[in-house]
């Protein structure tokens, strides 16, 4: 009997290895497309992923960065005009009426002697990397708004949720004690201290709820949605900062090379203003009748800069190159100010939320139940379960105001430091 079982057991196994065999085969040359069984798994996009795919998504289709990267398409065209040459030729034709009568055409062409097409088009690609930067700027400020207040609509949540639950545990606490006063259990005082915390809860209520709609107003604002559907995981937040790239940081600061490219400007702004003052001949050539003879005309002018030489023009340009620098070293000066600010606030956030967690993370998770028990049972006093759920309430509100704050304070570095969108890309 035993060995029959064996033999069962064994053939059983063969089939179903064979059959495995045999569906893997099927599938690898498409013949199993239908089969229910799902061999092979497609990773799935982490929590992560999709959240910063759909922020990304959000700010880009605002009509307002939208209208912004049409900048880049003006500025490309205003470039591409700037690059053409500067003058066109004019054709011209005259008649004499005299004896013999004189008529002819003339082609002429104003030559541009010191080369001012190549400067203002240097000028023109001058300013479509502005613009190009501006662009930059501004989606970064734009998804830094967007991530400010999707921050501040999770905490304006996470507080009107504790609320409520405050809310619902008061609520049952003035039941019981209402039952409990009834058969002389607890005295009037109680009920009455109980009372009292549920009105100064529902005031916080009010004011919380208004901070959670001025939230959810802001969020629609700047991402296009009064909710988000899908959260990612508290881990982002906590980074770490590679303090040997702060020079870097300071050196391609976008606000920093805007202010570089502004000077490129203005420099190129100044040869164009000297090369005004240089004067640019006309030429023209054309052919007439004078009479019963051909004539060959040639034709050559000068302007003069008598009355205009455009010196005030060309020293205005000049003293706009000295004033774009200062204004570089100031961005320069305000961007260093800036960053090491981002930065110790970060540290000195993210240090203390830490410690929070480390401190009262896990006595928080059961402290309730805790408190409901040794009430119940009179190990404390109603006051003392009071004051217990309060401090219990402030420590949950302290910890999402620090978080909070923990993760603002990493976005004002990452915009401080011009790295917002290539860390949501990260994901």
């Amino acid at each position: 009997m035993k060995t029959q079982l064996h033999n069962l057991f064994i053939a059983r196994v063969l089939k179903i290895t064979m059959a495995s065999i045999l569906l893997l085969s099927l599938s690898q040359w498409g013949i199993a497309k239908d089969a229910p069984i799902k061999l092979i798994e497609q990773p799935q996009p982490s929590s992560n992923n999709q959240w910063a795919r759909w922020v990304l998504f959000q700010v880009e289709n605002l009509p307002s960065l939208q209208a912004i990267n049409k900048g880049s398409l003006i500025a490309s065209e205003k470039r591409n005009a700037m690059q053409q040459p500067l003058f066109n030729p004019e054709l011209g034709a005259f008649y004499t009426d005299k004896d013999d009568e004189e008529y002819g055409v003339i082609v002429s062409q104003k030559i541009d002697w010191y080369n001012k097409r190549s400067a203002t088009s240097q000028l023109g690609q001058v300013d479509y990397e502005l613009v190009e930067i501006n662009n930059v700027i501004q989606t970064e400020k734009k998804l830094s708004d967007a991530l400010l207040a999707y921050i501040e609509y999770s905490m304006a949540k996470q507080l009107l949720d504790i609320a409520k639950n405050q809310e619902v545990l008061l609520t049952q606490l003035l039941n019981d004690l209402k039952k409990r006063e009834a058969v002389g259990d607890v005295g009037h005082i109680d009920a009455e201290m109980a009372y009292l915390s549920l009105a100064q809860n529902l005031q916080q209520i009010s004011l919380i709820e208004l901070r959670y709609r001025n939230a959810s107003a802001n969020l629609n604002k700047t991402l296009n949605s009064y909710s988000i559907p899908v959260q990612p995981d508290a881990s982002i937040w906590v980074n770490t900062i590679d303090k040997n790239k702060i020079a870097a940081y300071l050196e391609k600061g976008l606000t920093v090379e805007y202010a570089k490219k502004q000077l490129e400007q203005s420099i190129s702004q100044s040869k164009i203003a000297q090369l005004n003052k240089k004067i640019n001949p006309t030429i023209g050539l054309g052919a007439g009748r004078d009479g019963n003879e051909n004539t060959l005309l040639f034709e050559i002018s000068v302007p003069l800069n008598v009355r205009n030489n455009f010196s005030s023009e060309y020293r205005s340009a000049l003293e706009k190159v000295n004033q774009t620098e200062l204004e570089m070293r100031e961005q320069q000066r305000l961007l260093e100010n800036e960053i090491q600010l981002a930065l110790n606030n970060y540290e000195q956030l993210k240090s203390r939320v830490l410690s929070w967690k480390k401190l009262t993370g896990k006595r928080l998770k059961k402290s309730q139940k805790l408190l409901d028990r040794q009430w119940r049972s009179g190990d404390i006093t109603t006051s003392d379960y009071l004051f217990s759920m309060r401090q219990r309430t402030d420590t949950l509100i302290a910890n999402i105001e620090l978080t909070g704050e923990m993760k603002k304070s990493w976005i004002e570095w990452l915009l401080a430091s011009s790295q917002v969108q290539s860390w949501l890309s990260t994901f």
